[in-house]
């Protein structure tokens, strides 16, 4: 099948790292490092694209122009950082699953004959030095562009490269090195199976979601098996799960997905997993008592949830460069008219966005066309005042929970927490940011989505003829 002309493969070119450890293998020496913090920070800024003569459009014009804003990407201060965890954690998790190493194809060999079998084994460790891969958490309150950032800095990793043979030896595959998907609002542990192979269906074209969307009536245990018989056929090297405080929604439950089933999937076998959530999925990571109280609280799966790096996401405060910045970038000079917005804006702009990038996005670019619409100066504080008032009511209380008497300073733990209950939210649990009526609120989306429902299809679905990686051989 034809790969997605989204994703680029590139052809594999080997290079030494400067750690040895790293080489004398395919899956590492195809990876090369951006080292310096200028390289990636200029990768990821996408300014916005302003024609030389803005000026001179007609309006019509003039208003794609500012739609233009909505792809404007202004590198959050954690991005390098990120970048470099990123790249460590997949260059770092190949070294325990060098495909020319017996040990390894070994355990590719056990993962094949379980996923034959249906046999799923929550305590297979592929990672010979340590008892799991490391995790990484990032969090932060709604509109703090977490999933943008996460997403951003990995579109900088070559997803697909394309391998044919390394120091001689044959060695033909496609390398995923990372993969990126939402959590499902579900208690269904194939729903969570179903998000993750649509993932790489995306990628790579492969067809596992419609495969197992029909093999329904299989059991919770061959959906497992067969999740980590693909991520150890195409060798991937990350796992980014997103929104996971959906898991809080059925913690009671016994059946539905949790960080012990994460952990036991993909981290065990030697693949390092970051996990985004918003503050409330912190809960997650907090030791649960067991039933019987003589047990003592249990903080082993916490510990290695959380032993790697934690992300945290804020709001800018007024004086911030960080404000600064992605106020430069969604006011640029040959976009404003009259000038760039004096002080005074810039301040009434920050205590209405209260300092959130996806705010600081939508109030901007509505601001801008109808500085077009009533040909004022884009600094007139009423035009802005105006903007706030009739698109933002929906969620001005759940804002107004985070504003400071002082601009430079940051909310304390108590008003994330009201702003995140105040804030208005679709039958999913995601944050709604556009104004929309309740009926819009709830509609079901248009575009296909992962069953919520723990079983659906028909027993006649089940068909035993179906293409799958059931006939996965480890080794070459």
């Amino acid at each position: 099948m034809m790969q997605n002309k989204s994703v680029q493969v590139v052809p594999a070119v080997y290079r030494e790292h400067l750690d040895t450890v790293l080489n004398n293998n395919p899956l590492t020496e195809a990876l090369t490092v951006m080292l310096q913090r200028e390289e990636v920070i200029k990768k990821l800024h996408k300014p916005h694209p302003t024609a030389n003569d803005f000026t001179e459009f007609p309006s019509f014009y003039k208003k794609t122009q500012i739609n233009h804003f909505r792809k404007v990407v202004s590198p959050h201060p954690h991005s390098f950082y990120m970048y470099h965890k990123f790249m460590e954690l997949i260059l770092c998790g190949y070294v325990d699953r060098n495909p020319f190493e017996p040990n390894y194809l070994n355990q590719r060999t056990t993962i094949g004959e379980n996923a034959i079998e249906g046999v799923y084994d929550d305590n297979l460790n592929l990672s010979f030095s340590i008892s799991s891969a490391p995790s990484c958490v990032v969090t932060g309150i709604s509109g703090t562009s977490k999933t943008t950032t996460v997403r951003s800095v990995l579109s900088l990793i070559p997803q697909v490269i394309e391998h044919e043979s390394f120091h001689g030896e044959p060695f033909q595959t496609k390398q995923l090195t990372y993969v990126s998907f939402d959590c499902a609002a579900s208690k269904s542990p194939k729903a969570l199976a179903l998000s993750f192979f649509a993932a790489v269906d995306a990628v790579l074209n492969t067809q596992y979601f419609k495969t197992w969307e029909k093999r329904s009536k299989e059991s919770v245990e061959r959906f497992y098996a067969n999740m980590q018989l693909v991520a150890t056929k195409h060798h991937i090297g990350l796992i980014h799960i997103d929104e996971v405080q959906f898991f809080l929604k059925h913690i009671t439950s016994s059946d539905s997905p949790n960080l012990t089933v994460i952990e036991s999937l993909f981290n065990k076998i030697g693949i390092p997993v970051v996990l985004s959530c918003t503050l409330e999925g912190l809960e997650l990571f907090e030791p649960i008592p067991s039933k019987d109280q003589s047990k003592y609280l249990d903080m082993t799966t916490t510990r290695r949830m959380l032993d790697d790096r934690e992300f945290v996401f804020g709001t800018y405060p007024l004086d911030s460069d960080e404000f600064n910045k992605i106020f430069t970038d969604f006011f640029p000079e040959t976009i404003c008219r009259g000038g760039v917005p004096t002080d005074a804006f810039k301040a009434e702009f920050h205590r209405l966005s209260v300092g959130i990038p996806a705010i600081i996005n939508r109030l901007a670019k509505l601001h801008h066309e109808q500085v077009i619409i009533t040909k004022k100066k884009t600094d007139d504080i009423a035009i802005l005042n105006q903007v706030y008032k009739t698109q933002f009511r929906h969620i001005d209380f759940a804002l107004e929970q985070l504003r400071m008497v002082e601009q430079t300073d940051s909310p304390n733990e108590s008003q994330l927490k009201n702003y995140e209950e105040a804030l208005p939210r679709d039958n999913k649990g995601n944050a709604v940011w556009e104004n929309k009526k309740k009926d819009d609120i709830d509609k079901p989306p248009v575009v296909h989505q992962v069953p919520d429902i723990p079983e659906y299809g028909g027993p006649e679905d089940n068909n035993s003829n179906l293409i799958d990686d059931d006939n996965f051989e480890s080794g070459f």
